[in-house]
């Protein structure tokens, strides 16, 4: 193609190109939306592992926290967990008494990205001279060094009923979440230094980025090397943090070219390997490192996407030609190391070659998020290949993003309750009362990271009023027990606590107020509920059974929350399930207390870890409790027209909610709607909903109890 047609050429499609990447959801705004929530989730997690009196921190990497991710990819969520216990020496001078210390050793077998760590005394800064543990393996040379293996063997335990899947340094539960373990150096390793002082022809990245990056400094996590002989000591070198702070000063342009880069890796050039090998996200994000500090700023514009995407694929096809793939920062480090050998480099050279030489052809038929047709949509109208509107795109992925964070949100919270499961009524109200005075975890925060330091305090404040809400329903609880009034502080607290959602808290108070008899107050209250939760709210269930991931939002909340704001947890949008403690149990029905002791028989054996944590409680879908405690209080008031109206809107709430996946315990609304029939003098009728309840759910079900208690009278 001559050069003025294909310069012509590259000009049109590169701004096609943009428009299309734009439909899929690469934009500022979305970018900034995904980075906001993952990097809330992060700060979220890291509180609660604080909170909880454990020192790690999590950090989330990848394509989900940096944003260059679409729809159709099906990126999985990447979360480096750090442990600050351990002080990572890399000299003896760094020893601290008290501690656990770790030396990193370069033995003469590792490859410039791997340290062993060598277990060193606590007392003395000497080494270690006898095994302390099952994890220390002892080398040839006599010295104790720390095993990379631990890690897994520690998953496996801890999560012995659940799925495992393993690759790399990483483990999980699932195929779409990665887990991996990791130390902090505490000084920064040498390999890294040569990125800081070689010259570069570019202005990036610039002293400002680089001078953060050298304080970020780089983790140790338990991967050793493909090649070596010794990989079950070795621990690899991760300058991660670095990676997402360069990463994070990228512009649109450089986001859009990694995206289409890795469009073409997932539906062009990995088919073409076969399964001989892969071609890695990294590599194309490493090419689009040495891109961005090679080419001139003049080059970074929407009008030259298409030779910026073929400058980094040159570089690929070069470093495939010379059988190395330099680390950025670690260039010393061969990337192709384990991925691809000599016939593999050969096959992804010539795939290279193709895309190249065919001026970017291959992304007219990538089918990932409709791109290949979206490309076209100049000549072909969306409308005519069934494709999803930018709008729509846009309000999907907020809803999945906002799902995703308020799940996350009351799962942290549900992990730290877990924890005082065992104490009494008194003791939770000290232990939550000290949470929630208890001044901010600092966490290991570089000085740049102010927005990371505002999440922090966001997050601290929407974890107060969490527990607040508890520490209200506990101290109520003791109070209509003891018979005592309910003080000025407990209702503070109730008042606090409002804001987490859109019905949790004030459904907790009305059932108090039900219980304690104060039935016009508790009318009053559950009018407020009803007004609030309209058809835009999203139901949200903490208790594993509603997927971070794969949970689709109800199309109205989508749009409800699409509004042009970084935050999309939208706490005004979402009804969380009502959760009940045992301490709580004088704030709540009777008929619930069953839901507290659901095992029949040997029914806990089959309790996965997620369900041994909250199956103890009573947990209830905000809409079914909303309308039952109407039935309630209605009956009480003696408002039959209404109480009717409200046993209609429980079944009605059922029903929809089944329809829609907004229902998340079925059972228990269910149990409640049972529960009214037996009210209402429908003993038989009643038992139907146990024995429908049963029948869908056999073990770890109230129903089990109910169908007794009736079958007995």
């Amino acid at each position: 193609m001559d050069r003025f047609v294909s310069g012509r050429f590259y000009d049109v499609m590169s701004l096609r190109l943009i428009a299309a990447l734009e439909d899929m959801g690469v934009t500022e705004l979305i970018v900034g939306r995904r980075r906001h929530t993952f990097l809330q989730d992060e700060s979220a997690e890291s509180l609660t592992f604080k909170t909880r009196g454990v020192n790690f921190v999590c950090y989330h990497f990848g394509s989900m926290t940096e944003g260059t991710t679409t729809p159709g990819m099906g990126s999985d969520i990447d979360t480096l967990i750090c442990n600050d216990d351990v002080n990572i020496m890399s000299g003896w001078p760094e020893w601290e008494r008290g501690r656990e210390n770790l030396l990193m050793v370069k033995h003469v077998t590792c490859s410039p990205q791997h340290y062993r760590l060598q277990e060193a005394r606590s007392d003395l800064p000497l080494p270690l001279t006898q095994s302390c543990h099952e994890f220390c393996v002892t080398d040839h040379d006599g010295k104790i060094y720390r095993s990379n293996t631990f890690v897994g063997q520690l998953w496996r335990q801890e999560n012995a009923d659940a799925p495992y899947f393993h690759a790399g340094p990483s483990h999980s539960f699932s195929e779409m979440y990665d887990f991996v373990f990791a130390y902090r150096c505490r000084t920064l390793p040498a390999e890294c230094n040569s990125w800081f002082t070689r010259s570069r022809h570019g202005n990036w990245p610039t002293p400002e980025i680089l001078q953060v990056a050298r304080e970020l400094g780089c983790f140790l996590i338990p991967d050793g090397h493909c090649f070596s002989e010794h990989n079950s000591i070795e621990w690899r070198l991760s300058p991660s943090l670095i990676e997402r702070h360069l990463m994070f000063s990228m512009e649109d342009i450089h986001i859009q070219c990694y995206v289409t880069l890795k469009l073409l890796k997932k539906d062009t050039i990995n088919p073409y390997l076969n399964g001989n090998g892969k071609l890695t996200s990294f590599h194309c994000k490493t090419a689009l490192f040495y891109a961005r500090e090679q080419l001139l700023p003049e080059m970074w514009t929407d009008d030259h996407l298409f030779d910026c995407i073929i400058y980094c694929l040159n570089l690929l096809c070069d470093w495939t030609s010379r059988a190395h793939c330099p680390h950025y920062i670690m260039d010393e480090v061969n990337l192709f190391d384990g991925k691809l050998n000599s016939e593999q480099r050969d096959s992804l050279h010539a795939i290279l070659t193709i895309i190249i030489d065919t001026h970017l052809a291959p992304l007219a038929v990538v089918e990932t998020d409709n791109l290949g047709v979206r490309l076209l949509h100049n000549v072909y109208t969306l409308a005519i290949w069934d494709m999803t509107p930018r709008r729509a795109v846009y309000q999907g992925i907020t809803g999945f993003l906002s799902v995703f964070g308020n799940v996350n949100q009351i799962v942290n919270v549900r992990l730290i309750l877990n924890d005082a499961a065992d104490l009494s009524p008194d003791e939770l109200c000290l232990y939550l009362h000290s949470l929630i005075t208890q001044p901010l975890h600092q966490l290991h925060r570089h000085r740049s990271e102010q927005d990371l330091f505002r999440l922090d305090v966001v997050n601290r404040d929407s974890l107060i009023r969490y527990l607040q809400q508890h520490l209200a329903s506990t101290s109520a609880s003791i109070c209509l027990q003891r018979g005592i009034q309910i003080g000025d502080m407990i209702w503070s607290w109730y008042s606090t606590a409002m804001n987490t959602d859109v019905s949790s808290t004030r459904l907790k108070l009305a059932s108090m107020l039900y219980c304690k008899g104060d039935l016009q107050l508790a009318a009053d209250v559950l009018e407020d509920v009803e007004r609030r939760y309209d058809s835009t709210v999203q139901a949200i269930c903490g208790c594993g059974r509603m997927h971070q991931l794969l949970s689709k939002p109800q199309e109205t909340f989508t749009e409800a929350v699409n509004e042009e704001n970084i935050d999309v947890l939208s706490t005004n949008k979402v009804a969380f399930c009502v959760r009940f403690l045992p301490q709580e149990a004088f704030c709540i029905p009777q008929i619930l207390h069953y839901e507290m002791v659901r095992a029949v028989g040997d029914d806990i054996q089959h309790m996965h870890r997620t369900e041994r944590e909250w199956m103890k409680w009573a947990v209830v879908d905000s809409r079914p409790f909303l309308h039952y405690l109407q039935y309630l209080t209605f009956r009480g008031l003696g408002l039959r027209h209404r109480q009717l109206q409200a046993l209609h809107s429980l079944g009605v709430s059922i029903i929809d909610g089944l329809d829609h996946d907004q229902l998340f315990h079925p059972e228990t609304a269910v149990h409640l709607a049972a529960h009214c029939l037996e009210m209402e003098n429908e003993p038989d009728l009643a038992l139907q909903g146990y024995l429908g309840s049963q029948s869908e759910i056999p073990r770890n079900n109230a129903a089990n109890w109910h169908i007794r208690r009736l079958t007995s009278i």
